[in-house]
């Protein structure tokens, strides 16, 4: 009887997570590594701790990488990572949001290697599959000395990229473009090589430490449950403080921005109007 209960309960539980997704479930809190990602391509991930670190592994043969198990819908999405050391800025450590279509969506931050100060951070972002858009900013700080957030805010209305929480990347529902609120979105991390890279100076490690994900789960084609203003991040606006830490960004911080590149986009593209 004992095998007999065990899977009635096993049915059970996968009910339960399928009535879930269905309604939009709230994620709060820490979402560990242990059963809520899975390693995509690469090297074998290292979990240190089993739950509270992971770590990516470039070397002659391969990068790495990892997606989450969960979809979401919307939400608030952080991860704290140590990017590794190195003189090549070929070396690219990644966090993002991304969708499954041919015409994807996706939020990217990349931490780019480099042979000192100023240490860069790229964020791009693709809409209905379109990239380039480009924004790269220099660090404050030493990424690869400790652990630093890098954080994605994702709702219907807007999204913002923060960095320690302080917003450098603010972009707005415009009723003229496209917006992000069609796709639901997985969580994933990489670690690979964009160049030539010295392989004396290899592996590479990058970590990520447990993220703190409040998120809207769902399932594929579920995002219209992920709109209601009852999750807090939906009702989410930059206070008065983000928002000067946001200007100060832009203005200390900004070292490229895809909008004002006439070389590259000789008529600004549209959805430059939609940043604040």
């Amino acid at each position: 009887m004992r095998g007999y209960d065990e899977k009635i309960l096993l049915m059970v539980l996968v009910v339960v997570a399928v009535i879930a997704a269905a309604r939009g479930q709230e994620t709060t809190g820490f979402v560990t590594w242990a059963n809520n990602y899975y390693q995509t391509w690469g090297n074998q991930a290292l979990v240190i701790n089993k739950t509270s670190e992971l770590q990516l592994t470039l070397d002659n043969n391969s990068g790495s990488g990892f997606e989450s198990q969960l979809i979401y819908g919307s939400g608030y999405f952080n991860v704290r990572i140590k990017a590794p050391q190195t003189t090549s800025t070929g070396v690219i450590t990644s966090f993002y949001l991304i969708s499954r279509s041919s015409r994807h969506d996706e939020l990217c931050f990349q931490i780019l290697g480099r042979n000192g100060p100023p240490y860069l951070l790229n964020t791009n972002m693709y809409l209905y599959g379109e990239g380039g858009k480009d924004q790269r900013f220099r660090l404050w700080f030493d990424p690869t000395k400790d652990y630093h957030s890098y954080s994605f805010l994702w709702n219907p209305n807007q999204l913002v990229f923060y960095v320690d929480d302080t917003p450098i990347r603010v972009y707005r529902k415009n009723p003229d473009v496209y917006y992000p609120s069609v796709q639901t979105m997985f969580l994933m991390g990489s670690v690979q090589n964009r160049s030539i890279i010295n392989p004396k100076q290899m592996p590479y490690i990058a970590k990520f430490q447990a993220s703190k994900i409040e998120g809207c789960q769902t399932e594929f084609m579920g995002i219209d449950k992920c709109t209601d203003p009852k999750f807090w991040w939906n009702r989410k606006q930059l206070s008065s403080k983000e928002k000067e830490l946001y200007i100060n960004a832009k203005k200390m911080y900004l070292d490229y921005d895809y909008c004002s590149d006439r070389q590259r986009y000789p008529k600004v593209p549209q959805e430059c109007g939609s940043y604040s």
